[in-house]
C-alpha cells in the first residue's frame, strides 16, 4: 500500500544542527555566582554537504521504493524543507536497471525531473512548485543488483539549502541496516502469546533511537507453513483473521498510526496448537521510512524453555492476625535489576500447596468495597498490573496479606514479573511471621524546645536518618509510636499547628496514622508540618518510636527525643563535602570541578569520570541545562527523585549524546534554609567515592568572620561576630551552629569544651546560650609552627532545629600581624594580603600602603606568581627591579618572547604563567571547555584547579581573557595558588 504522509515530531533544532555540522563552540559550566556554564552558539546552515546527507533506499529486484519528504527534512535543524531539486546523470540513468517514476508514470527524459521542483507537505502553496516529493519512486527491474546514485538540493523557505545525494541500493548486494535484532516469546501448546508492540520498538530503537517505529514487515519461511499454529489479528474476537505464509507477508503491521500499515502491531498473536513443540523462528523488517529500518528475528518457543534466568526474593514481615500490604515498587524495582531500561507491567502468581494450607490469604482492596480474596486456584488465574490497567485485573498496590491468628510459618509464592512475553523476571515473594526484622538500622533524631514554645520536625532528619541504610532510595513515610511517657509529658505533638488544618494527636491517635515526606498518596498527613508543642512545664524529655518507609520491605526503626533546651547537646546528620551559598532567587551553577576535586582527593591517582545523582533538594529545583544552551545530553529538563538517577553525569563527555556534569544548575525555592545534593563519583579502576553537595540560601550572604592570631595562640570562636553575621544575613535568630568540617591535624584542632580533652565534631549542634556544648567554648589551638590560613564552615540553626543558613569562620595564623595604611579588616582583599606578606609573598610600598586597586604590572605579578609556586626570591639580572625573574622565567618555560615589565599583564598570561609555575597537567581535563572567550588549555588547568573563576550570566561563563588585574584582584589567585599546592 501507498501510505500517507504525517507531521512528525520534530527534534529539538540544537539537536538536527549538531547531526548536520558535527561541531560548534565549545563551552562549559564553571563554579559558583561569578562562574558558570557558557552560551552555546551554532553557525548558521546555508549550503553543506557531507556523508550525512546521504539517503538511503534499498528495493528488492522487480519492486518499487518511494521518496520521502520527511527523509530530506531531516536535514534542517530550525525549519522545515520546502522543495527539492535533483540532479539525475544521464549517463547514470540509461545505465541503471530500473527507472524513475512519477506518480507511477516511468520517466524517459532525465530533464523532466532535472528541470522540476518537488515539494514536501510542508508548503503553503502546492501551485508554486511541479510534483510532491512523495510521488517519485525508483522501480527496480528483475535484474537489478546495483547502486544507483541521484545528486540533489533541499530549500527550506529561507531559501536555505542543503546539498546531498540519494542512493537507491538492491537487496541482492547492500543493506542499509547494520542491525539484527531477536524477539522472544514462551508460549504453551494449545494457548496464544500477544505481541507486544513495544518489543518491536525496541529493537528498532537500538539501531535509531531518536526515531519511533512506524510499521512491520513480515518475511515467514517454509517451517511457518508446516508450524503447529499461526499469527492471528483479534483473535477470539469478531474481527479475527489467520495468516498464512502467503498472506503474512504482503501486510505492513503499523505501530500506532493506521496510516502506516493494514493491521496494528499490538493485536497481533500466535496461537499455538495442541501439538505445538518445536521453535518457529519469523524474520522481520521495522520501518521508520523506506531508508530507516532494521532487520530482526520473532522467536517463538515451546513453554518450557525460559528467557529469564533471575531469580530473587521480595519479603514482608506481617503479625498474626494482622495485615501487610504489598508495595507494587518492590516488584518493579526487582524486575529492574534485569531490566533497568524498562517498567514493569503486571506480575503473575503461582501459589504451590503450601498457600492453601497457610493460615491466611492474599486479599485485594481488603476490607474495602471490592474485597476479593484468592484462592489458590483463583490467584494463577490474574494479572496484577504495576501502573496501568491496560496490563492487568487487578491493582497490584492492593494487594494484601492477611494473617490468621495462628499463622506462624513463612508462606513462599513464586511470581513473575513482566514487561512482555519476552521480557520477564521470576522471583519468589516470601511472607514471613513476625519475629525477625529485615531492617538493621538504630539510631536517634532529637530535638530541643523551650517550655511554652513549639518546635517543627524536619522532614530531612529522617530521610537522611532512613539513608544511612538505603542511599539509593528517599523515605516515604513515617509511622510513629509513643508509649506511656507521651501521655504524662506536659507537651503534645501537632499537626498544622495554629492554623486552619491543626490536628493534635493522642498517644493512641498517633500510631493510627502515616505522615508522609513528600507525595500525599503515601501517607494521612504531611511529615514537614509536624511539630511538637510543649506546656508551660515541660521539662522532661519525651521519646517517641518510628519506622520510616520506602516500602514494606525497606524501612529503617529509629527514636526521636524531644527535650528542653539546655538539656544536652542535640546533634545533626547534615554532611557538606562541597558548599555553595547564594541569595534568594540567585541560581546555583554546580561546577564539575569542584567534583572533580573531591573525587581526587580520596583517589590521586585516578581520573573521574561520571557522576551519579543519588537525590535532590527537598527545596527548590534542580535543573539539568535550565539554560537550554549546552550541546549535551537533553534540553531543560526538571531533575526528580524519580529521573535523577537516570542519566550519567559525565564529567568529559565523548559525545553529545552524554549528559555533562557541568550544566547542573539549582534554582532557590524560598530563603533561610540548607538543602543537599548526594552523589556517587566514579572515575577509573572501579572507583567510587559518595558525597553531599550543601546549598544555603540567605536573603544575603552570611559574612565570613575572619580574624588574625599569632602561631601558637589558640583561639576561642567569635559567638557573638558569628551570631552577628548570621541575624544581619537571615533577620532570623540564631540558636546553634554545626561545624562541617574541621582542620587537618596538620593545621590544627578544634577543642569543645574549653580545654584539650575533648575535640570538637561536625554532628554536635554549639549552642549560642552558655554551657558545656557552646559556640563559646569551642577553641582553635594551631598546630605546632603553623601559619597559614584556617577556615571552618558551619550551618546555622534556629531553634526549632532547622537549618537557616551557612557560613565559614575564619583564621589567619600569621608569624606577625603587618598593617597597610590605606587597608582595614573590612577590605575585601585584606585576608589575602595579611596572610601572603606574613608569608613574604607580597610587599607594600616604602610609605606603608598597599594600594589594593592599583593595576599590577607584568613584572609583579611574575614576582608574586613565581614565589607563592615556591620559587626562591630572584636576584636582579639587570636594570630592572623584576629582571631576575624574568630571566628565570625564561629559562623555565613560563614566559617566552618580548616582555615589557612595566606594562599591565593580562588574565590570560597570568593563568599561563601560574599553570606553568605549578606544573598543571593540560591533560585529562574536561572536553567541555569552561569558557566561552577562550580555549587556552592553562586556563582550564588552573580554573580546574579552583584558583581561577569566570563570569556567569544567564547560561554563559566568560574569562575575559584580556582585561587587567588589580594588585587586590591577584593577590586573591595567588592566595588559592599557596593553598592549592
Amino acid at each position: 500500500m501507498k501510505r500517507k504522509n504525517f507531521f512528525r515530531k520534530r527534534l529539538p533544532a540544537f539537536v538536527m544542527t549538531l547531526l548536520l555540522l558535527g561541531s560548534t563552540v565549545p563551552a562549559a559550566a564553571a563554579a559558583d555566582s561569578q562562574a558558570g556554564e557558557d552560551a552555546r552558539t551554532m553557525s548558521a546552515v546555508q549550503t553543506f554537504q557531507a556523508s550525512g546527507t546521504t539517503i538511503t533506499y534499498e528495493v528488492d529486484p522487480g519492486d518499487e521504493v518511494y521518496f520521502d519528504w520527511e527523509d530530506f527534512d531531516q536535514f534542517f535543524s530550525s525549519s522545515y524543507v520546502q522543495y527539492v531539486e535533483f540532479d539525475v546523470s544521464s549517463g547514470d540513468y540509461n545505465d541503471v536497471d530500473g527507472y524513475l517514476c512519477i506518480d507511477s508514470d516511468r520517466v524517459s527524459d532525465v530533464d523532466d525531473i532535472n528541470d522540476a521542483q518537488f515539494y514536501s507537505d510542508r508548503v503553503d502553496d502546492e501551485d508554486d512548485y511541479d510534483y510532491p516529493i512523495d510521488d517519485l519512486s525508483f522501480e527496480a527491474w528483475d535484474d537489478f543488483t546495483d547502486t544507483f546514485e541521484i545528486e540533489f538540493r533541499a530549500y527550506d523557505e529561507k531559501e536555505e539549502r542543503v546539498e546531498g545525494k540519494v542512493v537507491i541500493e538492491s537487496t541482492e548486494t547492500h543493506s542499509s541496516s547494520s542491525s539484527r535484532g531477536e524477539i522472544v516469546y514462551e508460549v504453551d501448546a494449545g494457548d496464544e502469546v500477544t505481541f507486544d508492540r513495544s518489543d518491536f520498538n525496541d529493537v528498532f530503537q537500538e539501531e535509531y533511537d531518536d526515531y519511533t517505529l512506524r510499521y512491520v514487515v513480515f518475511d515467514p519461511d517454509s517451517d511457518y507453513s508446516s508450524a503447529d499454529g499461526a499469527i492471528y489479528y483479534d483473535y477470539g474476537y469478531s474481527d479475527e483473521a489467520s495468516f498464512s505464509r502467503s498472506r503474512l507477508g504482503n501486510y505492513e503491521f503499523y505501530y500506532s498510526d493506521s496510516d502506516y500499515g493494514d493491521y496494528p502491531l499490538r493485536d497481533l498473536s500466535f496461537v499455538a496448537g495442541n501439538d505445538f513443540d518445536e521453535e518457529l523462528s519469523i524474520d522481520f523488517r521495522a520501518y521508520y521510512s523506506n531508508s530507516r529500518y532494521v532487520d530482526g528475528t520473532l522467536v517463538i518457543k515451546p513453554s518450557g524453555r525460559s528467557s529469564s534466568s533471575s531469580r530473587g526474593d521480595i519479603t514482608y514481615e506481617v503479625d498474626a492476625g494482622d495485615e501487610v500490604y504489598f508495595d507494587s515498587d518492590d516488584f518493579n524495582d526487582f524486575f529492574q535489576e534485569e531490566y533497568d531500561n524498562y517498567e514493569l507491567r503486571y506480575v503473575v502468581f503461582d501459589p504451590d500447596s503450601d498457600y492453601s494450607s497457610a493460615d491466611g490469604a492474599i486479599y485485594y482492596d481488603y476490607d474495602g468495597r471490592n474485597e476479593t480474596s484468592f484462592s489458590r486456584s483463583r490467584l494463577g488465574n490474574y494479572e496484577f498490573y504495576y501502573s496501568d490497567s491496560d496490563y492487568g485485573d487487578y491493582d497490584l498496590d492492593d494487594l494484601s496479606f492477611v494473617a490468621g491468628d495462628d499463622f506462624d510459618e513463612d508462606l513462599s509464592i513464586d511470581f513473575r514479573a513482566y514487561y512482555s512475553s519476552s521480557r520477564y523476571v521470576d522471583g519468589t515473594l516470601v511472607i514471613k511471621a513476625s519475629g525477625s526484622s529485615s531492617s538493621s538500622g538504630k539510631a536517634d533524631i532529637t530535638y530541643q524546645v523551650d517550655p511554652n514554645d513549639e518546635v517543627y520536625f524536619d522532614r530531612s532528619d529522617f530521610n537522611d536518618f532512613f539513608q544511612e541504610e538505603y542511599d539509593d532510595y528517599s523515605i516515604r513515610y513515617v509511622v510513629f509510636e509513643a508509649d506511656s511517657n507521651y501521655t504524662s509529658a506536659d507537651g503534645t505533638l501537632y499537626y498544622d499547628y495554629g492554623y486552619s488544618g491543626e490536628t493534635s494527636f493522642s498517644r493512641s491517635k498517633l500510631s493510627n496514622y502515616k505522615f508522609y515526606y513528600s507525595d500525599s498518596d503515601y501517607g494521612d498527613y504531611a511529615l514537614r508540618d509536624l511539630s511538637f508543642v510543649a506546656g508551660r512545664n515541660f521539662d522532661e524529655a519525651v521519646t517517641l518510636s518510628f519506622r520510616a518507609y520506602y516500602s514494606n520491605t525497606r524501612y529503617v526503626d529509629g527514636t526521636v527525643r524531644i527535650e528542653p533546651t539546655g538539656s544536652s547537646s542535640s546533634t545533626s546528620s547534615l554532611k557538606a563535602n562541597i558548599l555553595y551559598t547564594t541569595t534568594t532567587g540567585k541560581a546555583v551553577q554546580i561546577n564539575a570541578n569542584d567534583i572533580a576535586r573531591f573525587y581526587s582527593a580520596a583517589y590521586p591517582n585516578y581520573q573521574l569520570q561520571y557522576v551519579k545523582l543519588d537525590g535532590v533538594p527537598s527545596l527548590g529545583s534542580l535543573y539539568y541545562n535550565y539554560y537550554s544552551a549546552s550541546k549535551y545530553g537533553t534540553t531543560q529538563l526538571r531533575l526528580t527523585a524519580s529521573n535523577c538517577g537516570s542519566q550519567l553525569l559525565y564529567f568529559s563527555p565523548t559525545s553529545t549524546s552524554q549528559y555533562s556534569l557541568s550544566e547542573l544548575t539549582y534554582i532557590p525555592g524560598g530563603t533561610n534554609y540548607c538543602v543537599t545534593v548526594p552523589f556517587t563519583a566514579y572515575g577509573s579502576g572501579s572507583t567510587s567515592v559518595k558525597g553531599t553537595i550543601l546549598i544555603s540560601v540567605t536573603p544575603t550572604l552570611i559574612s565570613e568572620v575572619y580574624g588574625v592570631t599569632p602561631k601558637g595562640n589558640s583561639v576561642n570562636f567569635p559567638s557573638s561576630s558569628i551570631y552577628a553575621s548570621v541575624v544581619v544575613s537571615t533577620g532570623s535568630s540564631m540558636a546553634s551552629i554545626q561545624l562541617l568540617s574541621l582542620p587537618a591535624s596538620n593545621v590544627g584542632t578544634v577543642y569543645a569544651s574549653g580545654t584539650s580533652l575533648t575535640r570538637a565534631d561536625t554532628s554536635t549542634l554549639y549552642t549560642y546560650t552558655s554551657g558545656t556544648s557552646s559556640i563559646s567554648q569551642l577553641r582553635f589551638v594551631p598546630a605546632t609552627g603553623y601559619t597559614g590560613s584556617v577556615e571552618i564552615p558551619y550551618v546555622a540553626y534556629s531553634s526549632n532545629g532547622t537549618a537557616i543558613g551557612a557560613g565559614k569562620f575564619c583564621l589567619g595564623v600569621v608569624s606577625s600581624i603587618r598593617q597597610f595604611t590605606d587597608m582595614t579588616s573590612s577590605t575585601w582583599c585584606y585576608k589575602y594580603v595579611t596572610e601572603l606578606s606574613d608569608a613574604k609573598v607580597i610587599d607594600g610600598y616604602t610609605d606603608g600602603t598597599f594600594r589594593p586597586n592599583n593595576t599590577v604590572t607584568y613584572g609583579q605579578a611574575l614576582k608574586l606568581i613565581m614565589l607563592a609556586a615556591g620559587y626562591p626570591a630572584q636576584a636582579q639580572t639587570g636594570s630592572h627591579p623584576f629582571s631576575g625573574y624574568l630571566s628565570r622565567a625564561q629559562k623555565d618555560g613560563l614566559v617566552s618572547g618580548s616582555i615589557n615589565l612595566d606594562t599591565p599583564i593580562t588574565r590570560l598570561a597570568v593563568a599561563q604563567i601560574a599553570a606553568k609555575a605549578m606544573k598543571l597537567s593540560t591533560s585529562g581535563l574536561s572536553s567541555v571547555k569552561p569558557f566561552t572567550d577562550t580555549s587556552d588549555p592553562y586556563v582550564q588547568a588552573l580554573n580546574a584547579a579552583g584558583i581561577v573563576e569566570g563570569y556567569f550570566s544567564n547560561g554563559t561563563s566568560t574569562y575575559k581573557p584580556y582585561n587587567t588585574l588589580t594588585r587586590g584582584q591577584i593577590s586573591a589567585i595567588v592566595w588559592r595558588m599557596e593553598r592549592a599546592l
